[in-house]
């Protein structure tokens, strides 16, 4: 049985056939003028961007010089086959030359010049351009050939985690990555923060006083590479006005697509910065408990991290959650807070202390087993609060009770059990940023008990 192919009006006022299928019929055009943004006018004035490109970047208005001028070129070939796929929303599009085989898009692609990017996961043809894009990159071609790219699995973690919390651009992190690299560590994780302004808010933001700005990062980035420090950035979500059981783990956005669009318009732009700083390590996200069964949404917004970054790709799972994420395969290793109740003793032994995390061992190397994935503790951090070991996630636990000794005990029972543990591929001391010293109360370990047990560990893990 064949059925006729149905008519209807673009808003322009021209026809679009679809075929049996559904999906448009490819119609012949001519590319007739393209503008400074990279849109195509075609054929019956119609403007339309090419599918699965990424036409800007962090810091670009304007495409780069040689994509433009191989989208310009364009106007002298042709006609070509013209394809609007149903999947996408708005003016994305394939162009095919009329002989068949790979489209412009791909071919673009495949030369490096542009970076892979896309708004929908089921976007016909949407395999051919992520393998013409890794394609590119494994050559090392045009985009990608001053663009840092690893190989292989990624390697032992000796690391520290450094939030960039400062509210005032011009403060520099200096002290807090000497501090760094004088205890021992290999690789600095940067954390950078980003606001939803409420739990069931559509739309991630930069907030002007809590997330750094580009130069600063940089040169963060700069100065740790400088000292000797591998690098990776994890850039979280926070909430501004938050209820008292809402954390990034409870996120329950209005509008899901606006949420995802705008979560991979912010990724995007960290991943830019990322490649820019030469990170090795990015963090696609971070605890998003709620949101980890968007298994579509994830694919894509893996993808287009691979799509303009050269490093390793990971994800840093709720300690108790690891089990939720599907998309575990896609990434190169699995990352995990490690805030693990230890006890609900606030006076437990350091014996009491081993013997919880030789518990939490046998669990992780379950899990390790189970997702086949390399396993990195992505946080290790407790207070310097009497019985952090219960609650260790919670800094307001006991913020007037300080406790210097439980703060080290719990760093040197994890030592103890788990520096053998042949599952771990590494973990990140949390956190830098704070002053430390005898009086503080935050997760600093800086000129306190913990500090000569922590440096131990990072001196010695798999040498």
């Amino acid at each position: 049985m064949h059925l006729k192919p149905l008519l209807l009006l673009l808003a322009c006022g021209s026809p679009l056939v679809l075929s049996q299928g559904g999906r448009p019929a490819p119609e012949e055009v001519r590319v007739l003028s393209v503008s400074d943004a990279g849109v195509l006018t075609v054929t019956g004035d119609r403007k339309v961007r090419l599918q699965g490109l990424a036409l800007q970047e962090v810091g670009r208005k304007r495409p780069r010089p040689v994509l433009l001028s191989a989208l310009r070129g364009l106007r002298k070939q042709g006609p070509f086959q013209l394809q609007i796929d149903p999947h996408e929303t708005g003016d994305f599009a394939t162009l095919r030359r009329p002989a068949g085989g790979k489209s412009i898009n791909e071919e673009l692609l495949e030369e490096g010049l542009a970076w892979f990017s896309t708004r929908s996961s089921q976007v016909t043809g949407q395999a051919a351009l992520i393998r013409a894009c890794q394609q590119a990159k494994l050559a090392g071609k045009g985009l990608w050939k001053t663009t840092l790219r690893v190989t292989g699995h990624p390697p032992v973690q000796r690391g520290a985690v450094l939030g960039l919390y400062y509210k005032e651009p011009r403060l520099d992190y200096h002290r807090q990555v000497d501090r760094v690299a004088a205890s021992g560590a290999e690789w600095l994780t940067l954390l950078v923060t980003n606001l939803v302004d409420k739990v069931d808010s559509s739309e991630v933001e930069f907030d002007k006083a809590r997330t750094a700005v580009p130069e600063r990062f940089l040169e963060t980035a700069d100065y740790a590479r400088k000292k000797g420090l591998r690098l990776a950035l994890l850039p979280i979500v926070l909430i501004r006005h938050a209820g008292d059981d809402d954390w990034r783990g409870t996120l329950a956005p209005k509008d899901v697509g606006k949420f995802w669009l705008s979560y991979n318009r912010f990724l995007m732009h960290w991943a830019d910065l990322a490649r820019q700083a030469r990170v090795e390590l990015f963090y696609v996200g971070s605890e998003l408990c709620s949101l980890e069964r968007s298994q579509e949404a994830w694919e894509r917004i893996i993808a287009n991290a691979r799509g303009r970054f050269g490093g390793w790709l990971t994800y840093s799972v709720n300690w108790d959650h690891y089990e939720v994420p599907r998309f575990w395969p896609l990434l190169d290793q699995v990352g995990m807070t490690a805030y693990f109740e230890l006890t609900e003793d606030k006076d437990a032994s350091f014996e009491e202390l081993v013997q919880a995390w030789k518990r939490v061992r046998k669990d992780l190397a379950k899990a390790a087993k189970d997702l086949d994935r390399p396993l990195v503790l992505t946080e290790l951090g407790y207070p310097s609060q009497n019985g952090a070991n219960t609650a260790p996630w919670n800094y307001y636990l006991a913020k007037e009770d300080i406790d210097l000794q439980e703060q080290a005990d719990c760093f040197r029972a994890f030592a103890k059990v788990m520096a053998t543990a042949p599952f771990l591929r590494g973990a990140y001391i949390f956190d830098f940023f704070e002053e430390g010293g005898p009086k503080d109360h935050t997760y600093a370990v800086w000129n306190k008990p913990a500090w000569k047990v922590v440096q131990d560990f990072l001196t010695t893990f798999r040498r």
